[in-house]
């Protein structure tokens, strides 16, 4: 059955197949490998300094089909079939009903081809249904078939763990893939109507505006695409983006954009900051007639990264606009490249708005669950 398996994986995943033989390979060695141990430290263990090596090889061989049966049984009938799928009764049921059939056959193989060769004067004095040998035989089983069942385990739990940590992080790289392309077509769609808003508008600036854009483009269709990016170059993304929308909102808008520290020696994940400042406008800024104004600051230490952005916004209430993805996209990705490392708060105020990120910049050895966030974002 393990060879049907084998074969037709193969045929599925034909890429894989050196890969998957040379793993079959290598667990094949490492059993060969863990038998033959076993049987040179029972031959040692036996001999008591008798120089028997020949009989002291023989008894172990006589009594191996019966341990290579139950092993095997075990690891890859019993174990898999019953015990990892929750199905313990019948597996203690067959696990003794095995342990009986191999205790028999362990005691047949030494009475038969260890003391009828070696040892005939003890034929007269023992039965191949010897009730007491048999149990001791399965005694003997246990002890030393279980060391190789728990070996054998032991490493699965192990590869188990491995592949585990792989899936979650294939999993966490889908996802990220896929909030990065939910990004690119949010963005795109604000800046073209800001762009129809600017050429109708001022058409003297729509050679800047081209440019500007160009460039947004550019960096959110190849920068965007690596796992992490210079911070100066971020900075410089949301400049353009700023510089666009103070083109089109002109004196009717206030801008402050102060950057500190040492921005230069920092790197984080692309396009993790515009979605706050996109947030502004587009449900602050766009939504007052005047005194609109907006406050970004950026500063970085040596460990810590803190990014926070202030906008005015009506003081009447006003229809709910649709719900976005910019702000639950941003927290989400957060959450996947930095988990522990990250800290978000906002300040819905009467008349302004502000949020605050604050990213750690070390890599600290293990990560603990984000117990600093104060409260999950949502679209304004």
């Amino acid at each position: 059955m393990a060879g049907d398996l084998f074969r037709y994986f193969c045929l599925i995943n034909p890429i894989q197949m050196p890969h998957v033989q040379s793993s079959v390979y290598r667990e094949i060695a490492i059993h060969a490998a863990a038998w033959i141990i076993y049987i040179g430290v029972q031959v040692l263990a036996i001999d008591q300094f008798e120089h028997r090596y020949v009989e002291n090889i023989s008894s172990a061989l006589a009594q191996l089909p019966a341990q290579l049966l139950f092993t095997y049984t075990m690891l890859y009938w019993l174990i898999p079939t019953y015990l990892l799928r929750g199905r313990q009764t019948l597996f203690g049921l067959l696990t003794l009903l095995v342990l009986g059939v191999c205790g028999v056959l362990y005691w047949q193989g030494t009475y038969y081809l260890f003391i009828s060769w070696f040892r005939p004067g003890l034929v007269s004095e023992e039965t191949p249904w010897n009730v007491s040998r048999i149990f001791l035989s399965i005694f003997y089983m246990l002890c030393t078939s279980g060391l190789l069942i728990a070996f054998h385990m032991i490493r699965y739990g192990f590869r188990q763990q491995r592949l585990n940590q792989q899936l979650v992080i294939a999993n966490q790289s889908v996802e990220l893939k896929s909030l990065k392309d939910q990004i690119n077509p949010h963005f795109l769609f604000n800046t073209l109507n800001n762009l129809y808003g600017l050429t109708s508008s001022n058409s003297d600036k729509a050679g800047e505006v081209v440019l500007r854009l160009s460039q947004l483009m550019q960096y959110m269709l190849y920068e965007g695409n690596q796992p992490t990016v210079p911070l100066r170059k971020e900075i410089e993304y949301l400049t353009n983006y700023v510089a666009l929308e103070q083109i089109r909102y002109g004196d009717d808008l206030q801008l402050s954009f102060v950057v500190k520290g040492p921005v230069d020696q920092v790197s984080i994940a692309p396009l993790l900051l515009l979605p706050f400042v996109e947030n502004a406008f587009k449900h602050g800024l766009s939504r007052q007639l005047q005194n609109a104004w907006l406050q970004i600051q950026l500063t970085v230490t040596d460990d810590e990264l803190v990014f926070k952005v202030e906008n005015s916004k009506p003081e009447s209430p006003v229809s709910a606009l649709p719900t976005g993805i910019g702000l639950p996209n941003v927290a989400k990705r957060l959450e996947l490249i930095y988990p522990g490392r990250h800290r978000l708060r906002q300040l819905d105020g009467v008349d302004t708005y502000l949020i605050t990120l604050t990213l750690n910049l070390t890599k600290p050895d293990s990560v603990e669950p984000n117990t600093h966030e104060d409260h999950l974002l949502t679209s304004r």
